[in-house]
């Protein structure tokens, strides 16, 4: 099980971009160690200052929460929702609204090299989605780390959150189980059936409680304009919403440049130029007209197709972390949605 240290913060560090690391164009050697010391300590940093024209992200929560009510009539089953859990479920930025395709987001350079520190240069970008915590909602995930497949033992992706508002408690921020991802391994999670080939996202109920002795989990405050930067293998849940309005996070995930690049995620050609424009950081995308993107881009789920497959092949993927039949810990009823 992932170590922890006592008396170790509960919320995330923050690492702030200078007004003459902005104008140089990169982080300090300085906070490149800050980021690298709280993703390696936390699996979490929160970047502050990266987005210099917060109106981006006014323009695109805006735009969102339009598509986000229009989506919520089309759901009828707990497996159309994120974790199958009716208070959250994935959805598409605005690709194909080129007035919307702000390179601050898409391609912020702040936020490739402080993940670049991190994975290595020559890291893909592996998916681009957004996630929405409803309104009024009183359900929660179970906790779990972005990981359904038996995952290597070191970093090999991680993920950028564009937060569209401030991110609290009170509007349904994440609870984070920080320094959960050191050390982390398959064995912590739920298998569907001894004979499954891939387990679920989601973590041991007895390992959480052990967990919680030491390092308990916490729901991040996170203010307006900052982005958080994760590891996946860091363990999380959605949380409800009790606020009056739908709360929205855009997530670019990038891979090492050691993963398996075979799986591929659809974007309009609208985005092709913006999303291809940095000749450092491969674009594992498949490009189709925007028509027909539009017809499928929030068509998310299990055997839908805009399904996450940023994972690599069961057959032929060996690890270190490969388990033994008999080290399954079996829980038939649970919901097998990554993500």
């Amino acid at each position: 099980m992932a170590p922890s240290i006592p008396n170790l913060p509960l919320q995330p560090g923050v690492v702030t971009l200078s007004a003459a690391e902005r104008e140089a164009g990169q982080w300090s050697r300085a906070n490149i160690q800050k980021i690298l010391e709280l993703m390696h300590r936390d699996g979490l940093a929160v970047l502050d200052g990266c987005v210099a024209d917060t109106s981006v992200l006014d323009r695109l929560r805006v735009s969102m929460a339009t598509t986000s009510n229009e989506i919520k009539a089309s759901k009828t089953s707990v497996t159309d929702f994120n974790h199958g859990v009716r208070s959250n479920f994935l959805q598409s930025p605005p690709l194909t609204d080129k007035s919307l395709l702000f390179a601050e987001v898409y391609q912020n350079p702040f936020a490739v090299a402080a993940v670049e520190a991190y994975l290595g240069k020559g890291s893909a970008l592996a998916f681009l989605t957004a996630n929405t915590a409803l309104a009024s909602t009183t359900d929660r995930q179970p906790v779990h780390k972005d990981a359904s497949f038996v995952h290597p033992a070191a970093p090999y992706m991680a993920v950028v959150n564009f937060l569209l508002t401030e991110f609290r408690p009170s509007n349904g921020s994440t609870e984070f189980w920080l320094g959960s991802h050191n050390q982390t391994l398959p064995i912590e999670q739920v298998w569907k059936s001894a004979d499954a080939i891939v387990p679920t996202c989601n973590i041991r109920q007895e390992l959480l409680e052990e967990r919680r002795k030491t390092r308990p989990p916490v729901q991040v405050e996170v203010p307006f304009g900052c982005l958080l930067l994760r590891d996946p293998r860091t363990w999380h849940a959605g949380m409800p919403n009790p606020s009056t309005d739908d709360r929205t996070m855009i997530a670019l995930g990038y891979t090492a440049p050691w993963f398996p690049r075979d799986n591929r995620f659809l974007a309009p050609l609208s985005a092709e130029t913006l999303l291809t424009s940095n000749p450092d950081v491969e674009c594992l995308a498949t490009f189709i007209p925007d028509s027909e993107w539009e017809e499928v881009c929030q068509k998310w789920g299990a055997g839908e197709p805009m399904q996450l497959k940023y994972l690599p092949k069961p057959e032929g993927w060996v690890t270190e972390t490969m388990l033994k039949p008999e080290e399954k810990v079996v829980v038939e009823d649970v919901v097998a949605v990554s993500g």
